[in-house]
């Protein structure tokens, strides 16, 4: 594949970022400073320092082992003794793991003063990035100029000047930037960055100039680390943070930036946004050991009624999502509603002659009905497979359709709080089961499983007409795949 130069962001950038994290981004400034300074935020930045410092590594295949040695290394630190005996190498492999490592983390703590000082993004700090990875890093490989493969001495800080381009499984060459055009494409990166900074979504910007610096590969080695700290630094200015890319997101990441190579960044944008969640989701969930720490202090005197007042503000403004969560009820009931009815009509039509009726029906229960603790063992079992805690105590409503033919099969969407505090932040799962007669007489569902890729989250700082509009889309998509389970077991 030829080079082809960087382009400027997108005329379409401003309508590409996720209003969902554009929400919670609003919820966690909004809590941050009762959190900063803290020792349990200290604490959860410096693990997940950690886990961006051997994260970026491992997707570059410096070094491999398990996601279970990373979270041991996470909790206790970087250490080569534990790395040699969690992952079978040398002590002296280990050793220079460690070091890699180490220089890893040591870019992602500078980042974090880097930002204090607002300084603009320039060349000069980008080389000193490459400069800072590639500390205990040597030799690398690179094309001679009959296009062999060679190992070189590794240039730190500086551009490359051999073509770096890899060769695909298939054969081809990917062509990264000439090294006689690197410069100046580096200086139009910077300078198209700089014009669009703090005027875009955070995660549009962040994927555009880590796309854009992949496609131009600067360096010898140490590309891919430079542009995952690059994207990092735009989070970190916006007050959000690193960005941890994990080896389970390699391959979508991969694809990811080959999409964007043929101009289509919404791949890549949507995994920043997930990954920025999922991190401002976990700081969320610190506030309440938090405020256990500081209950004591914060209870005084007349700052008990300032108090008071305050969490009844907040409490007005949180229990927005509630009617937020009736309306996505509404939706669900609608759309179950119309499948059902129009599934039933085909279905009775090709019921066997000895068979009971075929059909499709639904019900749901709302937050005030006495049914709404149906499903409890199967919601939980969800939320476990997507790492959350399910809060059904504020509210929990859920919509069902069963289809019966020789199987009774059935699909669940289920709303509820997410975490163990009253946020403001609830979540919809869907998931799909089958109905088995109990020798002791009722039925009992088996083969339980989630019938959603994604998790969805919404909460009172979005608009409720973007959380709806998620709220369709991730509905067809739960329902295409409840539907394909359904087809796959009549058809066994």
């Amino acid at each position: 594949m030829a080079y082809q130069r960087i382009e400027p962001f997108p005329q379409d950038a401003a309508t590409l970022g996720s209003s969902e994290l554009a929400a919670l981004g609003t919820i966690w400034r909004e809590k941050k400073k009762a959190l900063q300074g803290t020792g349990v935020f200290q604490d959860f930045l410096t693990k997940l320092q950690r886990e961006w410092a051997i994260e970026t590594g491992i997707v570059e295949r410096l070094y491999t082992w398990d996601r279970g040695i990373t979270e041991v290394l996470i909790e206790q630190g970087i250490d080569a003794g534990l790395i040699a005996y969690r992952s079978g190498v040398r002590r002296d492999e280990a050793d220079h793991i460690k070091q890699l490592i180490d220089d890893q983390l040591s870019v992602i703590e500078g980042l974090f003063s880097y930002i204090k000082g607002e300084q603009p993004l320039t060349e000069h700090f980008i080389r000193g990035l490459q400069a800072q990875f590639t500390s205990h890093q040597d030799f690398t490989e690179a094309l001679s100029a009959g296009g062999e493969r060679i190992k070189v001495a590794l240039e730190k800080g500086t551009y490359k000047t051999l073509p770096n381009n890899p060769r695909r499984p298939d054969g081809e060459i990917h062509e990264y930037c000439p090294p006689e055009f690197t410069q100046e494409e580096m200086q139009s990166l910077i300078r198209w960055y700089r014009a669009s900074e703090d005027k875009l979504p955070v995660e549009v910007e962040a994927a555009w100039l880590h796309h854009r610096f992949v496609q131009i590969h600067p360096f010898q080695d140490g590309n891919g680390r430079v542009a995952r700290t690059l994207a990092s630094l735009v989070f970190l200015k916006a007050g959000l943070f690193p960005l941890v890319i994990r080896d389970t997101d390699r391959q979508a990441y991969i694809g990811a930036l080959e999409d964007a190579d043929q101009g289509d960044l919404k791949p890549l944008i949507a995994i920043f946004a997930r990954r920025q969640k999922e991190s401002i989701l976990r700081a969320l969930g610190l506030e309440q050991q938090v405020q256990q720490d500081r209950y004591a202090d914060q209870i005084i005197g007349s700052a008990l009624k300032v108090l008071k007042d305050q969490q009844a503000r907040a409490r007005k403004r949180i229990g927005r999502v509630y009617d937020y969560a009736d309306e996505l009820v509404t939706i669900a009931e609608t759309r179950t509603g119309e499948l059902a009815e129009s599934l039933g009509v085909q279905l009775r039509e090709l019921t066997p002659p000895d068979q009971s009726s075929y059909g499709a029906y639904w019900n749901s229960a709302r937050n005030d009905s006495p049914k709404k603790h149906y499903f409890y063992n199967q919601i939980l079992e969800v939320a476990q497979k997507f790492h959350y805690f399910a809060n059904l105590e504020r509210y929990r409503a859920w919509i069902r359709l069963s289809i019966k033919t020789q199987e009774h099969f059935e699909f669940i969407v289920s709303i509820h709080g997410y975490g163990h505090q009253d946020t403001g932040i609830m979540a919809a799962s869907a998931f799909t089961d089958r109905r088995v007669e109990k020798e002791e007489g009722g039925t009992e569902p088996v083969q339980v499983q989630p019938a959603s890729v994604d998790l969805f989250q919404f909460n009172y700082a979005e608009s409720p007409d973007d959380t709806k509009k998620r709220f369709r889309d991730w509905l067809e998509h739960t329902l295409a795949i409840a539907l394909g389970e359904w087809k796959r077991l009549i058809s066994a």
